[in-house]
Formats: C-alpha cells, sequence, structure tokens
C-alpha cells in the first residue's frame, strides 16, 4: 500500500517538474525566436538604411555633374567669343556667371553625414551586421565621401574664379544704374562683371580643367555604384524592401488609387520640365519641354557655334494602375513637336544656312523618335499624406549596361 502510494506521488512529481521544464523551455525557445526576429528586423534595417543613403549621396553627385555639364558649354562659348558678350540673353550671362562664381553658402547635397554619423556611431550595426563585408563597404563608401569634400576644399582644381571678396569689390564699385529693382546686376553691369572674370587667369585655369573635374566625379560615382551594388547583394536587399524603407521612413506615403493619380502634375529635371496631365477616362498628356545644344559649324571660319535651343513635345496616350505601378503607353499619332526654339536669321551671317540645316536635320530626327511606336513606362508609385505630391521610381538599365533605380517627385498642379 505505501509501495503504491509512494509510486503515485513520485509520478505526479516527475510529471509537475517535467510541466514545467517543458513551460521553461517553450517560454525561452519562444523568447529567442521573438528576439532572433527582432535581431534580423533591426539588421535589415540598418543595412536598408545605409543603402539608401548611398543610393542618395551617388544621385546628388550625378545632379552635381549634370549641373556642370550643362553651364559650362555657355561659360566656354562666351570665353571663345567675347564679342557676342553684349549680343547673348541675360539669362546666358547669369548661367555664366553662376558656373564661374564661388558660393559660400552652398551645402552640397551629398555631403549630409548624419546617416553616417547614425551608422557608425551605435554599436547595433556592429552587433546586428553579421556581414563584416558589408559593414567594411558601407566605411568605405564614407570614407569616400570625406575623400571628394576634402578635395573640393583643398584642391584648385574645384576652386571658382569668382570670389565673394572680388564680388564684393566689383559690387562696390558700382553706381545705382548698374542695379536692377531687385537689387541684381543689371545686363549691362552683368557683362561688364563676366568680361573682368574672363581676363583673369584663374578663369582660364578653371575652364580648361573642366575634363579634370568631370573625371574626378565620374571615378567616385563608380566607385559607389560598385560598392552599394555590392552591398544589395551581400545582403539580399530586393528593390520591393527598398522601395518600402522609402515609404515608410522618407516619404510618409499612402498607396495610390486612380482618384489620386488624376490631375496634372509637373516635375523639374536639370535641363527642363515635365507636364504630365492624367484624364479620368486613362487618357494621358506629357508636355515636355528641355534645352538641347546645337553645334553647328561655320566654314568661313572653321569653327563650330554651340548654342542651347529650347525644345518642347506633346506625348499623348494612356494610363493604368495596378497595384502600385503607373503603367502609361505614348501613342505616335497623338505626339508631336511644339516647337524648336532656333531662328536661324538671328544667327552670324555665316553661320545661317549651317543653322537652317541644322534645325532642318534636328527636327526630321525627333520628329522620327516621336513617330517611331509606341512606348510603355512602368513606375513603382506612391503619394505623399496629402495626395498632392507623388512619387516615381523605375529600372533602366545605365550606358554601362547595368541596371539602375531613378526616383522622381512631381507636384500637383492646381487647377
Amino acid at each position: 500500500m505505501k509501495k503504491a502510494l509512494l509510486n503515485d506521488w513520485w509520478k505526479q512529481f516527475l510529471t509537475g517538474v517535467m510541466g514545467t521544464a517543458i513551460g521553461v523551455g517553450l517560454t525561452f525557445g519562444v523568447s529567442n525566436l521573438v528576439d532572433n526576429h527582432k535581431k534580423e528586423q533591426a539588421q535589415r534595417q540598418t543595412a536598408t538604411m545605409a543603402v539608401y543613403d548611398i543610393d542618395e549621396m551617388i544621385r546628388a553627385l550625378k545632379e552635381d555633374l549634370q549641373l556642370e555639364d550643362a553651364l559650362f558649354p555657355v561659360a566656354m562659348y562666351l570665353s571663345n567669343h567675347p564679342e557676342r558678350m553684349n549680343k547673348v540673353g541675360i539669362d546666358t550671362l547669369r548661367q555664366a556667371l553662376t558656373y564661374l562664381m564661388e558660393d559660400v553658402t552652398e551645402t552640397h547635397a551629398w555631403a549630409n553625414d548624419a546617416k553616417e554619423k547614425a551608422f557608425t556611431g551605435s554599436m547595433d550595426a556592429w552587433q546586428n551586421l553579421e556581414n563584416t563585408q558589408f559593414y567594411d563597404n558601407v566605411q568605405k563608401c564614407y570614407v569616400c565621401r570625406k575623400e571628394l569634400l576634402a578635395i573640393f576644399s583643398k584642391d584648385a582644381v574645384f576652386h571658382k574664379p569668382l570670389s565673394e571678396d572680388v564680388l564684393n569689390a566689383f559690387i562696390a564699385k558700382t553706381s545705382g544704374d548698374d542695379l536692377d529693382e531687385d537689387g541684381s546686376l543689371t545686363y549691362k553691369a552683368l557683362g561688364q562683371l563676366l568680361k573682368q572674370i574672363y581676363r583673369m587667369p584663374e578663369t582660364t585655369r578653371f575652364l580648361r580643367m573642366y575634363t579634370l573635374r568631370g573625371r574626378v566625379f565620374n571615378q567616385y560615382i563608380d566607385e559607389l555604384n560598385r560598392l552599394n551594388r555590392e552591398n544589395k547583394f551581400l545582403m539580399s536587399l530586393s528593390d520591393e524592401e527598398m522601395e518600402a524603407y522609402i515609404r515608410k521612413n522618407v516619404q510618409k506615403t499612402r498607396p495610390a488609387n486612380p482618384k489620386l493619380v488624376a490631375g496634372t502634375w509637373v516635375v523639374q529635371m536639370n535641363e527642363g520640365s515635365q507636364s504630365i496631365r492624367f484624364l479620368p477616362d486613362h487618357t494621358m498628356e506629357l508636355i515636355l519641354e528641355q534645352l538641347d545644344v546645337a553645334n553647328i559649324h561655320v566654314d568661313a571660319d572653321n569653327q563650330d557655334i554651340r548654342v542651347k535651343i529650347p525644345v518642347s513635345c506633346r506625348l499623348g496616350g494612356e494610363w493604368t494602375l495596378e497595384g502600385d505601378s503607373l503603367f502609361f503607353t505614348t501613342k505616335p499619332d497623338r505626339s508631336e513637336i511644339l516647337s524648336i526654339g532656333l531662328d536661324p536669321e538671328t544667327l552670324p551671317e555665316a553661320a545661317r544656312e549651317a543653322g537652317r540645316k541644322w534645325l532642318e536635320g534636328y527636327r526630321a530626327n525627333l520628329n522620327q523618335q516621336l513617330q517611331s511606336g509606341e512606348v510603355t513606362q512602368r513606375n513603382c508609385v506612391s503619394f505623399d499624406l496629402t495626395g498632392n505630391t507623388m512619387f516615381w521610381s523605375y529600372r533602366y538599365t545605365n550606358a554601362m549596361g547595368q541596371p539602375e533605380t531613378a526616383r522622381h517627385q512631381l507636384n500637383r498642379k492646381q487647377e
């Protein structure tokens, strides 16, 4: 009897111990799973933040390079043709001045190191990122930024000839007739300032260093691109994850719907603008305005005249929304050239015939592109919380045959 009671007690005791052990094990097991999931989420968040920051660095560097490429021909043209200083438009003079003038208040968008400090200043980066190659790559990218900032600060290649002191000295000598109502230099005074700048040896040196500046830009852009492509591969970061990170942490967006898409949207480009009208019946109209460059050869002088030409086109078509993907297709029969801003009669007499031939060939080539067939573009799209800002991103193949993602912000035009 006692033996039977002892056996029952022992069984109950063992059952209780085993139940407790299983409960504790399950608790610790679930806790570990939760902790591991949180660690993995933190790892992905840290990695995505760094990759996005480097992508933005690359995008901002490309914008600076595009601005350099856009303004240099204007500044170089006036350097080679000082007799044209009083014949070109005031906007041309201002573009040349912008290219040659130092701006001590300028802050390069790619120089923002807030994300770098968040990445390197926290132990989470070390604890969460088990991939040391990824961590090293990110650090190399930030070292590239420091190197480039040092080059901009110290290397004479990037020192613009018109310093703030020279500009202030010139303005101090101006009279009231040299200033417009808004305090800016008049057309005549601006021309006089530029003539003074072009006589400086620093200006000649700065213009001659244009190719070297482009080489520096491209060298760092290529290296950052290479490292960040490797970063995405090392952490298996997909485009979908990147877009989700941007929507959640950068743009604070809401998903698209046809009602939000409908309307007229404007996007500013480096050398022009786009106006896109999406109608409720799913037709669309894209007005594209851009600046192109005409290289007109003058046989008499055996030289080229470079002229910036405003070009405007209308592309009609249809659009549809599938989830967060906005598709629009341009139709040849709804597309046309609106204007090409070159009047050959305004050119020097020796260049007018060449100008007419250039205009005829350019118009034919552009019209052929517009009529070459239907073109469909797919954009991942989302909206800010007000619904008045639309964000686009799309994949394309760059000149090196490598895939890249382009992003644009469009603002709703109030009608």
